[in-house]
């Protein structure tokens, strides 16, 4: 871990706010503008651009702006005598493009034909010279949008689509669009998961007062100048544009590589900033269940996880918001501050800028002249749950500590060249951000006194999962969703009569990952069912971004569901979630009820369950359970059973109708204000309230296998389980080990989580990487985990004799270790004895075997589950009867 002991520096740039470029995606890195200004990178001399010598590349670009300008004028003249329905292609062509890119050295030829691609014709208007296989160049009338589909044309694509497919299964890299008031330069991504392009917005920098945008017209001059793009394809991967995204490639992976180093000093500094500078902190945390530690641990990821949505939403463009904004309470102004040695001071009015940021941006009630405060911003108010307050906001940290914590998100020290790159957010993929947190939640935190005061650490020794062990390449993701998810798309769109109804038939579809994490197939799932709808909506074969957006909002919203037992990866999955469909001006989308914490291999799935009684096999003793106490709480509890409890049943199917009808009705109210994300959280709330009698008595049931069956504890038997059901007293301790049971290990019973989707006979699609891990307690992994010395010891036999000094030497650490075996010896005995996990719950159990079992169980007849586990569910002996049972019922697609 590297330590800061003084104020990093970086070299000061200028703001590119307010351009008339804009970059999106990661054509290039995030410092690219800024150094290209100046003309800071290779390739930037004048003889690289065939300019004469003794002339400078600003002096010849000046010449081509004051020359541009004026055929700007004449064009625009022009164009207002055209009649409006006029797309005016031509003039566009021929009175402005055209020579405007011969100022930048171009001699643009027409195709007379379009170019013909597996049978797929692409008429692209021009190309960059004489040789057929010189750069593409197309130009549209400056009437038409670049995002829009021209409804009289084919195929139905719009002219960036267009220009993207073609670059896609042609071999050309580069190529340039434009419709005279914007063009774009784009290159070959057949693997793109969003738009990624360079922008410039021609009619600002024309439109402005003599030399106001020359500036601008300068970067455009740089970047886009004949010599920059390739003169044929055969050397299309040697020109200055495809180094400059090379290199832009190559620090984005070191960023990646280093920014989970940065999350994790961030977080230190943060936390230790916090300790040294608030007054009673252990106050805020003293009703915490956890230590001091972990629960500051959790409100520093969630701080984090603010500052990861802003800087991302930010950098995109996504968030608004006006000048007061920028220069006061925005994240970008604290990146701004961060390269200012007079910004790190001992007083704390950014922190205090930033709770107001959060409290405006979470609360919509304060108000003036009927608007809510965020406005005044530029801002909406995002509430969804991102904001909520937190005990963190009622402590303190200086500007100093504030600023060198925010650093290390802001920039990653880049070793090759020996400086600070900033990192890039937006170019970013959001799995790949949420894997860099997800590889975080497994760290152990402490608070340690140090001689400048109580510090927040990360315990030494600790075997972290190094950065992206949790990612799942997108490959492998992808393949699940064209076998698992598409399928189920398609069939429902077959099923569908006319637009109305294929759009109903898209949003109907429910999407599971019961171990989410993070959210990588979630997000893949989103995508591809957003893009299906909004090619439905719109009637065009590739919408333009902002309908794509939209779609996908309504898509996470509606259908996908997730389950993770760390509550901070799912808050994880939940921004990344809300990244991807965020649309500009509307609040987040409230995700409380889709996705869950919970373990999703402990709980009641078939409620049927409680009215036959705890089975015996939960009365099976453990090490460190009495046997006589669990012979005769087993008897007791057969008795009990032998009662009559199927009267119930009627009950039973009247609480989950009503349950499900509500969640739909949840589910109907759109996600567009405040007010309505508000209701959607109210209406939840109501429902999970009414389900408490069922689920009081699931976590009974549930508890039974995992009770201390002790001479003078509590006991949980069959008869506990009716009395809730029933709705009558259950004994205060009893219903108090229960609950505590179910908080502890996260009990989740799949009907009362998603009413409306058991209802309906189960998930449609199910997917998920689920964890490969022995659910019994490997020793050695536990304490190595937590024990500098015995990580480190030389042998096997002195890491066991360390290991037997512990009972004395840390009974702290050792009492962890006892509720750990007997935790994993409780699970082992509950999906034994279960029930619900007949074909895989035996032997030494694994993790993914349980989950491919639990996911089957999850669907509804027709569903697709789309699962990575390893080799071994096919081949293991354990595994036997799972997998003989799918393959005699013809379930096996693909393996």
């Amino acid at each position: 871990m590297r330590t800061v002991t003084a104020e990093p520096t970086v070299v000061l740039r200028p703001s590119l706010k307010g351009r008339a470029v804009h970059l999106e995606g990661g054509l290039f890195g995030p410092d690219f503008l800024e150094r290209l200004e100046a003309g800071d990178l290779p390739g930037q001399r004048p003889a690289d651009f065939g300019i004469r010598a003794g002339r400078s590349v600003v002096e010849e670009a000046a010449e081509a702006y004051r020359d541009a300008q004026d055929l700007w004028k004449v064009f625009r003249r022009r164009l207002q005598r055209l009649p409006e329905d006029d797309p005016a292609t031509s003039l566009t062509r021929e009175g402005w493009v055209v020579p405007l890119l011969g100022l930048l050295d171009y001699e643009l030829q027409y195709n007379p034909k379009a170019y013909d691609l597996d049978g797929v014709s692409y008429a692209i208007s021009h190309r960059a010279g004489q040789p057929e296989d010189a750069p593409p160049v197309h130009i549209v009338g400056t009437r038409r949008e670049l995002g829009r589909v021209d409804p009289t044309g084919r195929p139905r694509l719009s002219p960036h689509t267009l220009l993207q497919e073609f670059l896609n299964r042609s071999e050309h890299l580069w190529g340039i669009v434009t419709n005279g008031r914007v063009l774009r330069l784009l290159r070959k991504s057949p693997l793109l998961r969003r738009q990624a392009y360079v922008e410039f917005d021609l009619e600002a920098i024309f439109d402005a007062e003599e030399g106001e945008r020359f500036s601008d017209f300068l970067l455009l001059y740089r970047l886009l100048h004949r010599t920059r793009l390739p003169q044929r394809v055969a050397d299309a991967g040697q020109c200055w544009l495809e180094r400059y995204h090379q290199d832009a490639q190559e620090q984005g992976n070191r960023a990646r590589d280093r920014l989970r180093d940065g999350v994790e000093e961030c977080l230190t500094i943060l936390g230790t900033g916090f300790l040294r500078h608030s007054r009673g902190w252990e106050a805020s945390y003293a009703e915490a269940d956890e230590s001091v530690a972990v629960r500051l641990y959790a409100d520093l990821l969630r701080l984090v996880y603010r500052f990861l949505f802003l800087l991302v939403a930010e950098e995109r463009g996504l968030l608004g918001g006006n000048d007061l904004y920028r220069e006061h309470y925005s994240v970008g102004r604290l990146r701004r501050l961060t390269d200012r040695f007079e910004a790190y001071t001992e007083h704390d009015d950014l922190w205090q800028s930033l709770r107001v940021l959060c409290h405006l941006l979470r609360d919509p009630t304060p108000q003036v002249e009927g608007q809510p405060l965020a406005s005044f911003l530029g801002l909406p108010v995002l509430d969804g749950g991102l904001f909520e307050p937190i005990p963190l906001e009622n402590l303190t940290i200086t500007n100093r500590d504030l600023l060198r914590a925010f650093f290390h998100l802001a920039y990653y020290y880049d070793e090759e060249a020996r400086t600070y790159r900033r990192v890039n957010y937006a170019a970013l993929d959001v799995e790949e951000l949420g894997s860099v947190y997800e590889s975080l939640l497994d760290n152990h935190p402490v608070v340690v006194g140090e001689p400048d005061g109580p510090a927040f650490r990360f315990t030494e020794g600790t075997q972290r999962k190094s950065t992206g062990s949790y990612y799942t390449p997108p490959e492998l993701v992808q393949e699940l969703i064209r076998s698992a998810l598409t399928p189920v798309l398609e069939e429902k769109l077959r099923q569908a009569r006319d637009p109305k109804a294929r759009e109903q038939a898209i949003l109907s579809i429910k999407v599971l990952d019961p171990a989410c994490g993070s959210g990588h197939f979630l997000l893949a799932a989103g995508r591809r069912l957003g893009r299906e709808l909004a090619r439905v909506r719109t009637g065009e074969d590739e919408p333009s971004p902002e309908a794509l957006r939209e779609a996908t909002r309504d898509i996470i919203a509606h259908c996908v569901y997730g389950v993770d037992k760390n509550p901070l990866a799912v808050e994880l999955c939940k921004v990344a979630l809300w990244i991807e469909s965020h649309v500009p001006g509307k609040p987040l989308t409230f995700l409380d009820h889709h996705i869950r914490t919970g373990d999703s291999l402990l709980g009641v799935v078939d409620l049927s369950a409680l009215r036959e009684g705890i089975p015996g096999e939960a009365y099976e003793p453990v090490e460190g359970h009495d046997r006589g106490v669990a012979r005769a709480l087993k008897k007791r509890n057969a008795q009990e059973r032998a009662g009559q409890m199927s009267l119930l049943a009627g009950s039973f199917d009247d609480a989950l109708l009503h349950s499900a009808l509500e969640a739909m009705r949840v589910d109907s109210i759109r996600d567009d204000t405040p007010e309505a994300v508000a209701e959607k959280a109210r209406r939840h709330q109501a429902l999970w309230s009414s389900l408490d009698p069922l689920r009081r008595a699931a976590n009974l049931w549930t508890a039974a296998f995992f009770q201390e069956m002790k001479p003078g504890k509590p006991a949980i038997t069959t008869e506990a389980v009716r009395r809730a059901l029933e709705r009558q007293p259950v004994p205060g301790q009893v219903a108090g080990v229960a609950e505590a049971l179910a908080h502890k290990h996260r009990f989740f019973h799949w009907p009362l989580e998603f009413p409306e989707v058991f209802a309906d006979g189960g998930f449609d699609v199910v997917l998920g990487n689920p964890p490969w891990e022995r659910v019994k307690l490997q020793e050695q992994e536990f304490f190595a985990a937590r024990d500098l010395e015995i990580a480190n010891a030389p042998t096997a036999a002195a890491r066991e004799r360390l290991i037997a000094q512990l009972p004395k030497k840390n009974p702290t650490l050792w009492q962890e270790y006892q509720e750990a075996l007997h935790a994993a010896e409780s699970t082992s005995r509950f999906l034994r004895g279960s029930g619900f996990y007949p074909l895989t719950g035996r032997g030494d159990i694994n993790t993914y075997s349980v989950f491919a079992e639990r996911m089957r169980a999850l669907l509804k007849p027709g569903g697709r589950m789309g699962i990575l586990v390893p080799t071994g569910i096919a081949t293991d002996d354990t595994n036997k009867h799972f997998f003989a049972e799918v393959v005699k019922r013809g379930e096996l697609i693909s393996l």
